[in-house]
């Protein structure tokens, strides 16, 4: 009976240390997760805060656009923007007069929803683009709004021009 007392003694203990082991290894595999979901919600909170800084810098620099625009274009473009009535959006749209083609830029510069729209309204067609944020620089602004006063860009145009990449 010895043999098979510590035998049996032996493997219980051996059950106790796999069943300490198995806590263990689900500990570190919690902890594990944890940090995953921890550095995860950094990041989030990182391209968050990137978009938004975006946001306010594509929005300044469309505002000052517009200002230039008008002021050195005032007889020939018509310009509007401000905030929707969420505040998540800044919307614009810049109109010409006097030019052919008529045409009409509409730039939205939403924050929550992370996009950047642009829509082309013309007497040759129409065309829209999306970009994300973070994608979206305000030199690409400044060649989109330069795009509606560019009559030889449009002068023989037979649709809206491509947009800037």
């Amino acid at each position: 009976m010895d043999d098979f007392q510590d035998a049996l003694r032996a493997r219980l203990e051996r059950n106790v240390e796999l069943e300490q082991e198995r806590q263990d290894a689900e500990q570190q595999q919690l902890r594990d997760e944890r940090g995953r979901a921890e550095r995860e919600a950094s990041r989030a909170e990182a391209r968050s805060q990137a978009r938004g800084r975006r946001h306010a810098e594509l929005v300044e620099r469309l505002q000052a656009l517009l200002g230039q625009l008008e002021a050195e274009a005032a007889e020939s473009v018509v310009s509007r923007s401000g905030w929707s009535e969420s505040g998540e959006e800044f919307v614009s749209e810049v109109t010409t007069v006097r030019r052919t083609p008529r045409r009409t830029l509409l730039i939205e510069l939403d924050r929550d929803d992370d996009e950047v729209l642009a829509r082309w309204t013309s007497e040759v067609g129409d065309s829209i683009e999306m970009w994300r944020l973070l994608d979206f620089s305000p030199q690409l602004l400044d060649e989109l709004v330069l795009q509606v006063v560019d009559d030889e860009l449009w002068h023989s145009a037979s649709r809206p021009p491509a947009f800037p990449s």
